[in-house]
């Protein structure tokens, strides 16, 4: 029954007081600038059709209105623009967890389960076009596609004005979270890039170099769902590719945009389908020429076109090589290798050697096989090259790499000497958050007003996922760059040692994995003048010994005493904050479960997932701890909190139960509120 007129005043009045306390709570500081502007009408549109059309007044709320609610009666109403109904079910589970927390509401735990199943079946609901059907496709968004096509076009403008400037550009904190708040955000931004693509002469113009940057973070998050099994990922994966496939058959895209949405899934270490790549093919015999097949003097012309394009940069060049051969058939890429391998332009064979780093296994095999057969003309800087990646390569590629390295020096090739290393004048690193990744910073001063910035991406289990450098930019533009990255996320300056300890640990573990390191290493390795990046594990159990020594008795008041200071348990709250156990085998166990009772099932998370996770666990407190005492000695920032996470994994390894650890349960806590 729906409560009469003065119950319903009442009713609204009571709302309107949670939705004040609400806007002052740390939940509310969480959500993303956008979702906090549509908070307001998010929420009054929740309450009045849970108070009017199921009959839910606040207090009486429950699992399936709200779930029906999400899903049906709000979607259905027409009240939501197209990013209000994405961003309502985060705004909705933290203003459930808010009432939870200051126990407004007892059920809340139920109640946040609810959004979250209604927000996986809309994200499916979407991804699957099923709410997006219209003449383009199924792709519109209905009556915000505008406006998200023209703020994805400002977005992409500004990161363009950067590359225009060959400064880094750096997407905050918030925009990669409205990516992936908002995976869907793909099918947008292919359609920007299509009409960027169309208008757009040069295809290396700076507007869609954004567009197909933007889309390799996006499609990384997708990446991320896919490895974690996620229903929704795989669909939005499967979906995206078959509607590339669609319109290009259609519209008939060029073989160029093909190669970039190859090269952006590749980025993102998606598979692509056979049906994209066959397409592709298709492209390529469509646009090319109807003539005879190119001359020697038309190749040479081309190659000394490419050289004069990068200046000679054989990075730039064998990034361009590495886009050429994408997706080729294995005769034609072996070919084309071939050819850079016994040209005598200067960058050419120096490309091919950074194909050696190439992600995929044919590729660098190709690559050593013909540098082999032209090893007398391999040049002394090349040769210096091999030397420093031989480590850098799976065990079973290396005896390649070493007949290469055998074969140039019998020929007569000297290793050329190094330049002088730049000086290292700034160097930062992140938290490690909730996927295991943490990011390096570097700074090194070029000349008294020039300096170059370079970053990694590493990631716990997987390696080092990604590395770069800029060319010289002003230096008081790299001294921005850093300080807007403080501002984005939490990090600390921290030492050498620690740069020099985390790559090679992680080099170790992405060999294991069968991944080399990225090329951009090799350029850093270069800038900085490092021969002793080589692969070594620094396993979590060696970390301890070195802060807090092998032997030193356990104590429960220890790994406790940080619980009930609350100025160090914000701290510890800002680094872990996104600590939550996420899969789609969680998500089935939160959908199907009938267990009641927040702390029975706390300890369900903590024995179904964390325990199987206790060694990762361990790992990332060890590292966490590390990262914290490596804290430069010019500016040192949380003093203390490395013991407690030094603790923490002592415990873990250990086999301390994990309920009686108050980071654990936080973390099964945040499992359970989706993360929140």
């Amino acid at each position: 029954m729906v409560d009469h007129p003065g119950g319903d005043e009442e009713r609204r009045e009571e709302t309107g007081a949670w939705l004040e306390g609400f806007v002052a709570s740390g939940q509310h500081g969480g959500l993303t600038a956008i979702q906090r502007r549509h908070c307001g009408y998010v929420i009054g549109c929740f309450s009045t059709a849970m108070r009017l059309e199921l009959g839910r007044p606040p207090g009486k709320w429950s699992a399936a209105s709200v779930e029906r609610c999400c899903l049906e009666i709000l979607p259905e109403s027409g009240v939501f623009k197209g990013s209000q109904l994405l961003a309502m079910p985060v705004i909705l589970a933290g203003f459930l967890d808010f009432l939870g927390q200051t126990g407004r509401i007892a059920n809340a735990t139920p109640l946040i389960r609810a959004v979250h199943r209604a927000q996986e079946r809309l994200l499916r609901h979407l991804s699957a076009g099923e709410a997006r059907a219209s003449e383009t496709d199924g792709h519109d968004f209905g009556p915000e596609s505008d406006d998200t096509l023209s703020g994805l076009r400002r977005f992409a403008a500004r990161i363009a004005r950067e590359i225009v400037k060959e400064r880094p550009a750096l997407i905050s904190r918030e925009e990669m979270e409205r990516f992936e708040r908002q995976p869907i955000l793909i099918f947008d931004l292919l359609q920007l890039l299509i009409e960027e693509f169309n208008t757009t002469r040069a295809t290396d113009d700076a507007m869609v170099s954004a567009c197909f940057m933007l889309l390799s973070h996006a499609l990384r998050n997708i990446r991320l769902g896919v490895e974690r099994r996620f229903e929704w990922a795989v669909e939005l994966d499967r979906e995206f590719q078959s509607l590339v496939v669609r319109r290009t058959a259609e519209e008939q895209l060029s073989p160029q945009f093909l190669a970039g949405i190859l090269e952006s899934l590749a980025e993102a270490r998606l598979e692509p389908s056979r049906a994209l790549l066959e397409i592709y093919e298709q492209q390529i015999m469509h646009h090319a020429p109807r003539e005879a097949l190119p001359s020697r003097g038309q190749i040479d012309a081309m190659f000394e076109s490419l050289v004069d394009e990068h200046g000679g940069d054989p990075f730039a060049i064998g990034e361009t090589l590495a886009q050429m051969t994408r997706a080729l058939p294995s005769e034609a890429q072996s070919a084309l290798i071939g050819e850079f391998a016994a040209s005598m332009l200067p960058g050419m064979k120096d490309a091919v050697v950074i194909l050696a780093l190439h992600p995929e296994e044919p590729v660098r095999r190709e690559a050593l096989r013909w540098l082999l057969e032209n090893a007398r003309s391999v040049t002394p800087t090349a040769l210096r090259r091999l030397i420093v990646i031989r480590n850098w390569l799976p065990e079973g590629e290396k005896k390649n790499l070493d007949a290469l390295i055998k074969a140039a020096r019998i020929k007569g090739v000297e290793c050329a000497r190094w330049d002088p290393p730049l000086p290292l004048e700034g160097l930062q690193a992140s938290r490690m958050d909730g996927v295991g990744a943490l990011s390096l910073l570097l700074s090194m001063p070029v000349k008294p007003n020039r300096a170059r910035i370079a970053g990694i991406l590493l990631k716990q289990r997987v390696g080092i996922a990604d590395s770069w450098i800029t060319p010289p930019i002003p230096r008081n533009e790299a001294q921005t760059t850093f300080r807007q990255v403080a501002r984005q996320e939490l990090f600390l300056d921290v030492t050498r040692g620690f740069l020099d300890a985390a790559i090679r640990h992680h080099l170790a573990v992405g060999l294991a994995e069968g991944m080399p390191a990225p090329v951009g290493l090799l350029q850093m390795a270069e800038a900085l003048v490092v021969d002793t990046w080589v692969p070594e594990r620094l396993e979590g159990r060696d970390l301890l010994e070195r802060l807090i020594g092998a032997d030193q008795p356990a104590s429960a008041s220890d790994t406790e005493r940080f619980s009930t200071d609350p100025v160090a348990w914000e701290e510890i709250e800002r680094i872990t904050g996104s600590w939550f156990e996420e899969s789609q085998e969680v998500m089935d166990f939160l959908e199907s479960t009938r267990m009641r009772g927040r702390e029975r099932l706390t300890r369900r998370i903590l024995e179904l997932f964390c325990e199987p996770n206790r060694e990762m666990w361990a790992e990332r407190c060890a590292w966490t701890a590390y990262w914290l005492r490596e804290q430069s000695l010019k500016v040192k920032r949380m003093v203390g909190v490395d013991l407690h996470f030094a603790w923490i994994a002592r415990e873990l390894y250990r086999g301390r139960p994990l309920h009686e650890l108050s980071l654990m349960r936080r973390v099964a806590e945040r499992t359970l509120g989706g993360g929140e």
